[in-house]
């Protein structure tokens, strides 16, 4: 046998209100129904007054108790099976009449049925047979089916305004879910548009960050990392060289007679060699090359040793010797001196291999300049350099 669904939370107060109102309604109209009935039965006062109590006094009463009760909803679907309990002792006491007892067993049925489901439809037509059975049994009244023209005619009419009011209600809520969806769908695009919106901006921010973080580690003329950034990157460099025994070179490059430059063709056309120049830098992808300052660069080489290093050193000088430098009207020819050091044999700290780099570089402008000087062995000296600016 399949279970029986799950009985959905009691409402709030609202549905204490409306049933109130639509009871007042339906039990004045009943009033009349069931009177017309009444009369034909030629019933006496007492049941008259039995009968204006329950149309016109019981619907307040039983409003006043769920108002007042610590859990209104639950009070009201316990009115909702007084009102069964009710129907079925009048449809006993009345003898059963076809049309009346049709209408109040749909009546109890289907407003327990919109609250609670096929729970409600059970436990409307369970109370109401009860009911029904116990007032038989303690009137004993006889079954008498038929009704008049007029009660039927009345019994049909309070059973169409039934539920129309019914459905009409079952539309208001269904037009308020409605509305309250459509407005929980509008605010979660709004909620969705908005975090579309605080990650594209947070993307931006990221993306701005990366950018300035990135503009603060380079130079800003050549393009090059600077000097800051190649202290930071060095320390790191060295530790893992340290940590997994690789080899490291270093070149310390100056550019022969920049000032010449500057004061023969102008610091623009200056800084356009100093841009030449550091493009000529640009190697592999694993290597780091800064502007160390002024016309001094620095080229960092992970895991070359130190023949590669100085082979390396030399295709830069002559690339640079054998470079012509367009600057508007303005051919310009300079040549690069250029400092050495290895880790391990040069030094094992930043500062060491920066000392060595500098001291080669010394030794290489003292000799003459445009050449490659290594502290460990001087490079044959270079063939005779051209006209040099």
């Amino acid at each position: 046998m399949p279970a029986m669904p799950r009985t959905p939370p009691a409402p709030g107060t609202w549905v204490v209100h409306m049933n109130h109102r639509n009871r007042s309604a339906l039990f004045a109209f009943m009033f009349f129904t069931l009177g017309s009935h009444m009369v034909d039965l030629g019933v006496g006062w007492v049941v008259w007054g039995l009968w204006g109590f329950q149309c016109f006094l019981y619907p307040h009463l039983i409003y006043w108790r769920a108002k007042h009760a610590s859990a209104p909803g639950k009070a009201e679907m316990q009115n909702m099976l007084f009102d069964t309990a009710a129907f079925g002792a009048w449809a006993a006491a009345l003898g059963f009449p076809l049309w009346i007892t049709f209408i109040l067993l749909v009546s109890a049925t289907v407003n327990l049925t919109v609250f609670q489901g096929l729970r409600g439809t059970v436990a409307a037509i369970g109370t109401l047979s009860v009911s029904a059975a116990c007032a038989h049994l303690l009137f004993g009244e006889p079954i008498v089916l038929e009704t008049a023209l007029r009660t039927t005619v009345l019994c049909m009419v309070g059973l169409m305004l039934f539920l129309i009011v019914v459905a009409n209600g079952a539309w208001a809520r269904s037009l308020t879910m409605h509305d309250t969806r459509e407005k929980v769908r509008q605010g979660e695009r709004a909620l969705q548009q908005a975090n579309e919106h605080l990650t594209q901006q947070l993307q931006e921010i990221n993306s701005l960050q990366t950018l300035l973080k990135e503009q603060a580690n380079r130079d800003a003329l050549t393009g090059l990392y600077n000097r800051r950034y190649l202290e930071s990157t060095m320390d790191r460099e060295l530790a893992r060289c340290k940590r997994e025994g690789k080899p490291l070179g270093l070149l310390l490059i100056d550019v022969d007679h920049f000032k010449k430059i500057n004061d023969t063709y102008g610091h623009q056309a200056g800084d356009g060699f100093l841009r030449a120049v550091a493009a000529m830098l640009q190697t592999r992808s694993a290597d780091l090359a800064c502007r160390y300052g002024g016309e001094e660069f620095v080229l960092l080489f992970p895991d070359m040793p130190r023949d590669v290093t100085m082979a390396k050193a030399e295709q830069i000088r002559r690339l640079c010797e054998e470079s012509t430098t367009i600057f508007g009207e303005f051919a310009i020819q300079s040549t690069l001196s250029i400092g050495v050091a290895n880790y391990p044999e040069s030094g094992k700290s930043a500062e060491a291999l920066i000392a060595a780099a500098d001291a080669a570089l010394y030794a290489a402008k003292s000799q003459g300049r445009n050449r490659v000087h290594s502290l460990q062995a001087a490079s044959a000296p270079a063939a005779a350099p051209a006209v040099a600016v």
